[in-house]
């Protein structure tokens, strides 16, 4: 349960680097680049022991890394979660978000912070280990799926095509399908194979009212698994394509195409 980061990572320079912890079930990932360097981006990646509780193992490598203590220009928290809810401005506040965050998260150990999508006029509630706000400086929190949300809205209001975004990780399936920029559904399934996959895309595609032959499906996720699904709903809809790393990314560094896109999205976005 180890990270080595690059040699060109100092105490000495780390000031100057952005850097991102994202944590998810079984790990954690510790990636940043220097702004001013252009091809500084590093991706490292390490997995838990699931013999042990999740805290537990957070713990044990914040304390066993010196690197975390650092000082750095900025600290993102990335949370991996599918325990997430949307809840639109006109009903936040008046002391309803606190039956909201309790109704949402029964978890003891988690924080519940919030983040903003100003163009779907919601906000975002997750939870968070306060560990983690403890024992890093000035740490930035956000939800995995907030940056791919933003980046879609984006992305679908210069487009006619209604879209539907689906993005494919580990065991995990994320689900979000706009008009025009506005945001029409978002959810999250639990995956084992391709043939669930499938079901759940065409289900939500018919939920939603998308059209087989006009709308749009664009499919991020590892490039086997991705390929395997996509020649399958070619059988069903007209437009189907995969979702590839926007061009400026690649800027950053090599290391860019190891990262998930939620991490590539808020490279972009920030």
């Amino acid at each position: 349960m180890t990270i080595s980061i690059p040699d060109t990572l100092t105490t000495d320079n780390s000031e100057k680097y952005i850097v991102s912890i994202r944590l998810r079930s079984g790990g954690l990932s510790f990636s940043g680049y220097d702004p001013s360097a252009g091809g500084s981006f590093f991706y490292r990646e390490t997995e838990f022991d699931r013999a042990v509780s999740f805290i537990s193992s957070l713990k044990e490598f914040f304390f066993a890394h010196e690197f975390l203590t650092w000082t750095y220009k900025r600290i993102n928290v990335i949370c991996v979660s599918p325990e997430y809810s949307l809840v639109p401005d006109n009903y936040w506040g008046d002391g309803k978000e606190g039956r909201l965050l309790d109704f949402s998260f029964s978890t003891l150990e988690l924080h519940c912070l919030t983040d903003t999508l100003k163009e779907q006029q919601a906000k975002l509630v997750f939870g968070v280990y306060e560990f983690c706000s403890r024992s890093l400086l000035h740490p930035f929190f956000s939800h995995y799926m907030t940056s791919p949300l933003t980046l879609w809205t984006k992305e679908s209001s210069a487009s006619l095509p209604r879209q539907m975004y689906v993005v494919i990780e580990r065991k995990r399936m994320d689900v979000a399908c706009y008009a025009q920029g506005k945001l029409l559904f978002v959810n999250s399934y639990p995956i084992d194979q391709s043939d669930d996959i499938v079901y759940y895309i065409l289900y939500v595609w018919k939920q939603a009212g998308l059209d087989q032959e006009k709308d749009q499906l664009l499919l991020a996720g590892k490039s086997s698994s991705r390929m395997r699904v996509l020649e399958r709903l070619r059988t069903y809809l007209r437009h189907v394509k995969p979702v590839e790393i926007p061009s400026e990314a690649y800027l950053l560094g090599t290391d860019v195409t190891k990262a998930p896109m939620d991490l590539i999205s808020l490279l972009i976005c920030e």
